[in-house]
């Protein structure tokens, strides 16, 4: 069964500083004003500055828009530096405008009475009035509101999160963002999580939104995901299908109070109506409890038809948001889990097979990051620190891909605190062919880094974590090594001596069409011995085939000692007409088994 994640162009969370809707963005309404985007056509237009009241401070970044006399939105943009803003109205009449903040409340003026091509210039002065989370009594109970514009404290998150929402769709309409994204796709294993394997690719000059759904009407009607026996496709709302009528007519909602990587937040939580029979999702927005800041969205799928063995609660999604320097928020980092399905029969009481059960072989996890923004060609710095570098296979020296790379605090390393896996980490990443790794979104901090790949599990080997310093938003280049053969060879095979002239194979065997690993798969390696034998006077060559054999694990892994140096081998299941013949000239050999069933 293969299963695809549908996204137009992309989680993990982590710790993030605190920045309002008010903050940076002059940067980006400059670099639009240079393309002649934020200067108004002839016209009617109003212009002028934002500041708080009392000869308070300039607003660069408000996003600020002007409304007609029955109260509709007629253009939107976000202040510039100094708190500079100019709007067109699409005639003469009564306009007036509306100042929105991340943590702020909003404020709307007075009415402006504009004439045919009149250029009106106005100094709005908004009261800073800070909207407090903290403050707000959250009660979890099992009432769920139809509609999270109700209710005093549900209310008011929800018009913080509206706030971050509308301005993701405001940068979608205006078309002017564009995105560098790295997308992977993962296999893992489905009791650890860990990789089994892993592909990326890197995209360029993608527009916003960098992550896509389908339109709120069709998931209204067919639902979140497409399950089928042979194929699936799952989705995930986008901004505008948060913000829709029909995502609010589908799901109620309620509030709730935690801590999310550490950070005190404030969760809008939805989830489906009873009567709904397609597959749903439920979920929490999640908002910062300090900025009143949009910080995540996570999800979990509803009426899926699992295969046996999977875990609901593992099947779900996580979209990490951020905003661009005073300007537009949108999704920087999210992925997606869904369970993979194979097919077994099994004997019932009467002694006859059942039809086909689906069961659990592995899970896919599908996702990306945001690298780069630019804005008319104006590049922006996103997300916080990095730590990028390579690995190496100290077997032969090349590049190791496919190793899970695992970021965490550095006080709970020495802590000796269990280290994360890299599917449920808020930092991780993937090493690709060149072995090369990046991890993005850091605060400047202190890290412990660790390294895990499927070579390394089957050796029993976890290599010690190392000590990241991530300072100005950067860190040392890093050059990370596998342990030597030596030190492999004695864990796989204990007892035996690295220079008696035998090797090892290790590898995982795979189903040859899904790619995922196979439990309990006899495996076994045969070569030619010849030896000079003597019958009287005579004496010819004796040649016979010997071998070892193994069990592959429940990860599908396998590892057979005792294989000779020098010798022409062959590697197939244990009992096949054929396999895959290679020599051996290390004391540590790679090779998986694939298996056409």
């Amino acid at each position: 069964m293969t299963y695809r994640f549908s996204a137009g162009c992309r989680a993990s969370g982590g710790r993030r500083r605190a920045v309002g809707v008010g903050g940076a963005l002059a940067g980006f309404a400059l670099a639009l004003a240079g393309l002649g985007l934020a200067a108004p056509a002839a016209g009617q237009t109003v212009s002028g500055t934002v500041r708080e009241t009392d000869g308070g401070r300039l607003i660069s970044g408000g996003f600020i828009s002007l409304l007609d006399s029955s109260g509709t939105t007629v253009q939107s943009d976000f202040t510039g530096a100094d708190g500079v803003f100019s709007l067109r109205a699409p005639g003469p009449g009564e306009y007036r405008i509306r100042v929105e903040r991340i943590g702020y409340a909003n404020w709307v003026t007075e009415a402006y009475a504009l004439v045919a091509g009149q250029r009106m210039s106005v100094t709005v002065e908004v009261p800073p009035e800070p909207i407090r989370l903290s403050d707000l009594r959250v009660e979890v109970t099992q009432s769920c509101i139809d509609d999270p514009r109700e209710g005093l404290a549900l209310a008011t998150v929800w018009e913080e999160a509206r706030k971050a929402l509308e301005t993701a769709v405001w940068a979608e309409d205006r078309g002017q963002v564009t995105f560098t994204l790295t997308e992977y796709e993962r296999t893992l294993d489905p009791d650890h999580l860990t990789t089994l394997e892993t592909t990326s690719r890197t995209r360029r000059h993608v527009r916003l939104p960098p992550f896509r759904s389908l339109p709120a009407g069709q998931l209204k009607t067919l639902g979140y995901a497409l399950v089928n026996p042979d194929s699936s496709v799952f989705y995930a709302p986008d901004a505008t299908v948060l913000l829709s009528q029909e995502f609010r007519d589908t799901h109620c909602f309620g509030l709730r109070r935690d801590e999310v990587d550490g950070e005190p937040m404030v969760g809008i939580t939805f989830r489906p109506e009873s009567r709904r029979d397609v597959i749903e999702i439920e979920g929490t927005l999640w908002l910062d409890e300090e900025s009143a800041a949009l910080r995540s969205v996570q999800l979990q799928y509803r009426n899926v038809p699992l295969p046996r063995d999977a875990e609901r609660r593992l099947v779900g999604g996580n979209l990490v948001f951020d905003r661009l320097p005073d300007g537009p928020f949108y999704v920087r980092d999210w992925w997606l889990r869904f369970p993979i399905g194979g097919r077994s029969r099994r004997v019932g009481t009467a002694g006859l097979s059942d039809g086909p059960q689906s069961v659990l072989v592995a899970y896919r996890q599908t996702g990306g990051t945001v690298r780069d923004a630019f804005v008319g060609g104006v590049s922006f710095e996103v997300g916080e620190g990095v730590v990028a570098g390579v690995l190496r296979d100290s077997v032969g020296g090349a590049p190791l891909a496919g190793a899970d790379i695992v970021l965490r605090d550095w006080d709970d390393a020495a802590d000796f605190l269990p280290r994360p896996d890299a599917a449920r980490a808020p930092f991780s990443a993937v090493t690709d062919q060149a072995g090369a790794f990046e991890v993005a979104g850091l605060a400047d901090g202190v890290y412990a880094l660790g390294v895990d790949h499927p070579r390394l599990r089957a050796a029993g080997v976890r290599l010690n974590e190392t000590r990241v310093v991530v300072r100005d938003r950067a860190s040392d280049a890093l050059e990370l090594w596998t342990p030597s053969v030596e030190t492999l060879y004695a864990r796989i095979c204990p007892g035996s001596d690295p220079h008696d002239g035998r090797g090892v194979i290790v590898g995982v065997a795979r189903d040859a069409a899904a790619g995922v690993p196979l439990p309990e798969i006899e495996i076994e390696v045969l070569w030619r011995v010849r030896r000079l034998q003597a019958s009287g006077r005579t004496a010819y060559t004796d040649e016979r085939t010997v071998g070892v054999d193994g069990v592959s694990d429940e990860q599908g892994r396998f590892t057979l000692c005792g294989v000779p140096l020098g010798e022409t081998v062959e590697l197939r299941l244990a009992g096949a007409d054929e396999g895959v013949a290679f020599d051996v000239t290390s004391p540590l050999v790679l090779q998986d088994v694939v298996v056409e069933r």
